[in-house]
């Protein structure tokens, strides 16, 4: 598993055992071969060379987060194995929102970013699922929740330094999984982190487009970088003996469309709710 990215997701899997384990951006199993991926693949092959297959892996690594900076949006996508967890994420990133769902051993959670506010919805029991994987409190935590959120979406508010007051580790761990969501904050922080060094390790494709492979010296994950049109990220991927982990960027540049749920209940309700809350009684 890529050990950046384990940790700065270490915050979250405190709290939330959705991201038990060492983060759901460490991971992803299945490479993208849908008829939209292929099409997407033909159109990058069709464009002309970039040029940065021929540079250092610096100069490919700054030229690939600009150009991930600049676009609109994208579609991540991936699976990830690991210790008996299995999770898998489908996300559309836009440049001031976005959506989709994590999904960890069949339960989902569904995550909207609109309006400078994350909302997450977990259905029916899997609040308690997902806490109570965490073991402890965590399951009694968890139902508490569930009765009190239900169907529901829970609302964090747009200043997050609230959030260690007003919603104890329930809180702090869906605004760091709230960070999936953000297209700068996820590349900057998880896929181009100043933590990693790659250095250029050949060239070939990823289901069809041409790419440039860089290797992390110090875990040995690979990521592919496109070689033609702009230089966006096409896939990163590490491989274990406990683990395995892959995840893909496509659909770049595509309309993203972003609805705020109706139905809300703010994080700040849950301050009472067992050991994951804290002592601050709800308004």
């Amino acid at each position: 598993m890529d050990r950046t990215m384990k940790r700065k997701a270490a915050a979250a899997a405190a709290a939330v055992a959705l991201l038990a384990g060492g983060g759901v951006l460490a991971g992803c199993g299945s490479s993208t071969t849908d008829t939209a991926a292929s099409t997407a693949a033909a159109d990058a092959a069709a464009q002309p060379p970039n040029g940065v297959g021929t540079l250092p892996a610096e100069e490919i690594l700054a030229k690939s987060q600009a150009a991930a900076k600049a676009a609109t949006s994208v579609t991540v996508k991936g699976t990830m194995s690991e210790e008996g967890q299995d999770t898998s994420l489908d996300l559309v990133l836009g440049a001031d929102s976005g959506e989709g769902t994590i999904t960890t051993n069949g339960t989902v959670m569904n995550i909207k970013s609109v309006g400078g506010k994350n909302y997450f919805q977990v259905p029916g029991d899997g609040w308690a699922t997902l806490l109570g994987a965490a073991g402890g409190p965590g399951e009694e935590a968890g139902k508490e929740i569930a009765a009190l959120v239900g169907d529901k979406w829970l609302v964090l508010p747009a200043n997050a330094a609230s959030l260690d007051e007003d919603a104890g580790l329930v809180g702090l761990a869906l605004s760091t999984i709230g960070m999936f969501i953000e297209k700068d904050p996820f590349f900057k922080d998880f896929i181009f982190s100043a933590e990693r060094t790659f250095t250029v390790s050949g060239t070939g494709d990823v289901n069809g487009t041409p790419v440039v492979f860089l290797k992390d010296t110090s875990d040995g994950a690979v990521m592919a970088i496109q070689t033609v049109g702009e230089p966006y990220p096409v896939q990163i991927k590490a491989e274990a003996a406990s683990d395995s982990s892959t995840m893909t960027f496509s659909n770049w540049n595509a309309p993203v469309s972003v609805t705020a749920p109706t139905e809300v209940i703010d994080v700040s309700k849950l301050a009472p709710v067992g050991a994951l809350g804290n002592s601050r009684a709800a308004p």
